[in-house]
């Protein structure tokens, strides 16, 4: 939702819906650049200190499980990327035998390279990138404690809506129907022809964004678009259960049912 333009592919609230309840971290961010997860948690981090001077109460709402776990754990301070060395790195890729970038970050930072896959080209290229521009190995920098922690600086109270998978599953397709009929594919044509967008920008591989690139590429029709985009948001669907189901100090609440978090609320609320 950070990006402008990027409305029906990402389910984001409508003009109406924003105007009535403003958002945070809505349209702040244009296609031609990247919003990282640094850029996440150091906006939030400027957000909350904002929000606590008006006394009020900050809370962050989404699926962006990664995201979130940065913000609360802390992360490690690591170099913005380097376009052009990304671009040399993609050269010796294409130009070498398979797996080649792998066998490079393996004999620079051979512990890093055994935690992740040798398909795995986004990790294998920052690991790469980092390495460059600061000398430092990853994994090196990976295991050094982290600074800016928010679950060390404030309470925190963390809740999780968890769906029984029949009816995520059903929920899923009506709201990926709708986005088809909204106009995704014209959407996203939109942002191809409006917007410089590097071939390894995060929004291609996003779900539903991804696949219909790949449809207006001529990779495949439309309906095979839709199908390949059910399967990927179902398998994020899957991904983000499980990461819930490894967090911490979460309440579990029902949908629409809020006595479970009344007492919570009340708690919060005369922190304030």
């Amino acid at each position: 939702m950070v990006y402008q333009d990027c409305d029906i592919g990402s389910a984001k609230p409508n003009k109406a819906t924003l105007a009535e309840y403003p958002h945070h971290m809505v349209n702040i961010a244009n296609l031609n650049s990247v919003f990282t997860v640094s850029d996440f948690c150091s906006e939030s981090h400027n957000l909350i200190k904002e929000i606590h001077s008006k006394d009020k109460l900050p809370i962050f709402v989404g699926g962006s499980m990664m995201y979130f776990k940065s913000l609360y754990e802390g992360m490690h301070r690591l170099p913005e990327r380097d376009k052009d060395y990304r671009n040399e790195l993609e050269i010796l890729k294409v130009k070498n035998k398979p797996n080649f970038l792998y066998e490079l970050l393996k004999n620079i930072d051979p512990t890093y390279a055994k935690k992740i896959n040798k398909n795995d080209d986004i990790r294998i290229i920052r690991a790469l990138e980092v390495y460059k521009l600061t000398g430092k190995q990853l994994s090196k920098i990976l295991s050094e404690e982290v600074k800016n922690n928010l679950s060390n600086k404030y309470e925190v109270f963390q809740f999780a809506i968890l769906k029984e998978r029949e009816k995520l599953h059903k929920n899923i397709e009506l709201r990926l129907k709708r986005m088809f009929e909204m106009g995704l594919i014209e959407e996203v044509r939109s942002l191809q022809n409006n917007y410089n967008i590097s071939q390894d920008h995060p929004i291609r591989r996003s779900v539903n964004y991804k696949q219909a690139f790949s449809y207006i590429n001529d990779e495949y029709g439309e309906e095979v678009a839709f199908e390949k985009a059910l399967f990927a948001t179902r398998q994020l669907a899957k991904r983000q259960t499980t990461w819930l189901r490894s967090w911490k100090d979460f309440k579990s609440i029902k949908l629409n049912e809020t006595k479970e978090i009344d007492n919570d609320f009340k708690k919060i609320i005369s922190l304030l």
